[in-house]
């Protein structure tokens, strides 16, 4: 078994003769290698269901079996890997032995493998020495195909293969500083099994975060930075190719999921590079603002016919600003910043950062939980007490989401509370609404029917009603958190 550290990356193909002629890479002498890579798996995909990928590559003439856990991140990946030279392209079930798939191996449920990905790329790489660390550079033309469908793929992986990870980052970073590239959220498998679900490329909304009780409060603030990434990065290139609102307000959700962990972990993450990751992070989520607004106006039913054509173009230049910072050297610097402080950030040794998360979690989620307990009438507050109450109760929302898996126990009453703190924020967000639709009328005339049809009627009455509704049922079920702790 061996630990395989790298840092991926996403680029054009037109960017590759850019990448070539880099500075950092002439030292060493580029090596080009075809190679063909298939992923294998039972009938019923028991070895993605246990959370693995096997694969058998071949180049230069020999067989690597390879066996990885399916975990998601963004761009520095550190997992564990177990590999063996085979005979041939077919798996060899009995190499698992020394493998986690040894159980299902020693089962029967390997008895059957079939391909289910076939990969072949054009890996060209070099070999890198800097200050005494050695680190491959591999970029990966190719394609795959699974179930029929098929994708094309230009990917650049620096791997640690001795040495130190802060010399990882700083290749990296000169790499990063010479060519326009993305972080790199999928491993190839990843990549081939949402290619082969229909998943990949289309519109993803936040998945579960694999905290666990037995992490450190660092290694439970990296997973959850790791996963609001990917989570961005998986819908930030529907925007800009087809500037899809369901997939721009999937990228502000994880903006705003990215921006409330950095304030849940304040009080261990705070310094000086905390503070400018911050304000950077509140620069770019404030863009997609107005495009998010527009959008939903424009699907509403009553927009006025004659409105549509004005509304459209102001979408289409809140687009336009949007695309342009997702290629500018500001929001490319700003990503590749935050990943080097998750990764060897000072916070990260500090006695806060490696104590336990579990008590921290429970601490935090009480002190948010106190915010929105604790509030008197929705009935008497004005529309920027509701504002506020609207942005605490979110920060709640997204704090049960993140700890979820540290209260396996409570995984009902969890589900309750989680769908009673949504709801609120859904309610209040409807209140927001039309406030912001008020704002805009005040700021155009364009806006000035479509408000009359937003505010008819005058719903804010029935909305606060259902506001602390909404509240009792999250006080009736009450912290949860602390009874399964």
């Amino acid at each position: 078994m061996a630990q395989e550290i790298e840092l991926k990356f996403e680029l054009a193909s037109e960017n590759v003769p850019l990448l070539t002629t880099l500075p950092i890479l002439a030292p060493s002498t580029a090596r080009a290698v075809p190679q063909l890579t298939i992923y294998y798996d039972s009938p019923k995909a028991n070895v993605r269901r246990h959370g693995f990928s096997l694969r058998v590559r071949s180049a230069d003439g020999s067989f690597v079996q390879t066996v990885k856990p399916l975990e998601s991140s963004a761009a520095l990946f550190a997992r564990e890997e177990w590999e063996c030279q085979v005979q041939s392209i077919e798996p060899d079930v009995g190499a698992l032995a020394d493998s986690p798939l040894r159980e299902l191996a020693r089962g029967r449920r390997l008895k059957t493998l079939v391909p289910v990905i076939r990969s072949e790329v054009r890996r060209t790489s070099w070999l890198l020495n800097h200050n005494g660390s050695a680190i491959s550079v591999d970029l990966d033309e190719g394609s795959m195909v699974a179930d029929g469908a098929s994708d094309s793929f230009t990917e650049l992986e620096l791997e640690l293969l001795k040495g130190n990870q802060a010399d990882l980052l700083e290749t990296a970073r000169a790499i990063a500083g010479g060519v326009p590239v993305r972080l790199g959220v999928l491993t190839k498998a990843e990549r081939g099994f949402a290619l082969a679900d229909g998943s990949l490329g289309r519109v993803t909304k936040a998945r579960p975060v694999a905290v666990a009780p037995a992490m450190s409060v660092a290694d439970g603030l990296t997973v959850i930075v790791q996963a609001c990434l990917t989570h961005f990065r998986r819908n930030e290139s529907i925007v800009a190719l087809r500037r899809q609102p369901e997939a721009l307000h999937q990228t502000r959700v994880a903006m705003r999921r990215l921006r409330s962990a950095f304030s849940l972990f304040k009080p261990v993450a705070a310094d000086d590079e905390y503070e400018v990751l911050r304000q950077e992070l509140r620069w770019f989520t404030n863009l997609l603002g107005d495009a998010r607004n527009l959008d939903v106006y424009l699907q509403r039913d009553d927009v006025p016919q004659e409105q549509s054509p004005e509304l459209l173009r102001r979408r289409e230049q809140a687009y336009d600003t949007i695309i342009a910072s997702l290629d500018s050297e500001r929001f490319l610097k700003l990503m590749f910043d935050l990943v080097a402080w998750l990764a060897s950030g000072r916070w990260r040794s500090s006695k806060k950062a490696q104590k336990p998360l579990l008590p921290f979690a429970g601490k935090r989620l009480d002190r948010m939980w106190g915010r929105v307990a604790g509030v008197g009438e929705l009935a008497t507050m004005d529309d920027s007490e509701r504002h506020g109450l609207r942005i605490e109760v979110k920060k709640l929302r997204y704090g049960v989401e993140f700890f979820r898996g540290l209260y396996p126990a409570a995984a009902s009453t969890h589900k309750q509370f989680a769908q009673s703190v949504e709801e609120l924020q859904e309610v209040l967000g409807e209140l927001n609404d039309i406030v912001t639709a008020q704002l805009l009328a005040a700021q155009s005339d364009v806006f000035d029917e479509l408000v009359v049809a937003v505010v008819e009627g005058d719903p804010t009455r029935e909305l606060v009603a259902r506001s602390e509704q909404c509240l009792a049922r999250l006080r009736e079920i009450g912290p949860y958190w602390s009874a399964a702790a």
